[in-house]
């Protein structure tokens, strides 16, 4: 339980080819950006594309406390009320300070590699952006899906 916990800490800061994913699957698939798409277009994407994979990667990661993965994992009550709404205030708010952030890669560093080079990355190619980067400050990253914690370090 305790990787389930962090790990719903940094998901889904949310992904590429869908593993299993027949032909018929990807051609049900909306060929448009995620940007451009309407609500009921993006729940085929998530449906078809994103969940499936996403549950299949942290499953990977943690089989024990994943195994049961559904919607609600990382959009929380959005899921029920079908708003899907993110961030999502339900899951644990993020450090928004490098040192926040560098204590947090010390504290879990197997969950922050798995959210930095797995579920950014894999996301970012759902949605069509870039990883989210520090320089610029631009991209698919932590804060689309968590809440930013303003807390100062020991504050």
């Amino acid at each position: 339980m305790k990787n389930r916990r962090v790990l719903t800490l940094l998901v889904p800061i949310l992904l590429g080819a869908c593993a299993g994913e027949s032909s018929s699957d990807r051609a049900a698939l909306p060929n448009k950006p995620w940007k451009d798409q309407s609500h009921d277009e993006r729940m085929v994407t998530m449906k078809k594309l994103v969940y499936p994979t996403m549950k299949e990667e942290f499953v990977r990661f943690d089989s024990k406390d994943f195994s049961d993965m559904t919607c609600v994992t990382c959009h929380g009550p959005g899921a029920k009320d079908k708003s899907f709404k993110m961030p999502n205030p339900k899951l644990p708010k993020l450090p928004t300070t490098e040192a926040g952030f560098e204590k947090l890669k010390k504290d879990h560093p197997d969950v922050v590699q798995f959210m930095m080079n797995t579920v950014v990355p894999k996301m970012s190619k759902f949605v069509g952006e870039q990883p989210y980067s520090p320089k610029t400050h631009e991209g698919f990253g932590c804060f689309r899906c968590h809440p930013k914690d303003t807390t100062p370090i020991g504050g």
